[in-house]
């Protein structure tokens, strides 16, 4: 032995949460959710896209094949906004404004649809 001290191992600390119970997602920051909710949107969009190549003039696959689009995009809008710098205190008017605008233009769209 040299005498130094010897080294001390701390464990990892490992988030646990009760995903099954709504306490479990009480404290959920909106960055999280919007991630979720776009890779979710991420994969509609794969099973919406190969239904509307089967059929594509019924009205609610093109309505799911915009609604997915919108909110896959503007989410990933939002992403770039934060990863070129804005700060993270806007996660939440981010989300929201993103949220808000695929609603918006979807309605836009869906009433002054052009057929």
């Amino acid at each position: 032995m040299s005498g130094l001290p010897a080294r001390m191992t701390v464990p990892p600390r490992v988030l646990r949460r009760q995903w099954t119970a709504p306490e479990g997602w009480r404290a959920t920051p909106a960055g999280m959710w919007a991630w979720l909710i776009q890779r979710a949107a991420a994969i509609l969009l794969l099973a919406v896209i190969a239904a509307h190549l089967v059929n594509p003039f019924r009205r609610g696959v093109q309505a799911a094949l915009l609604a997915l689009a919108l909110l896959h995009a503007l989410l990933g809008v939002r992403a770039l906004l934060l990863d070129f710098g804005l700060p993270v205190r806007w996660h939440r008017a981010l989300f929201v404004g993103a949220l808000a605008a695929a609603g918006v233009i979807f309605a836009a769209v869906w009433i002054l649809r052009w057929y």
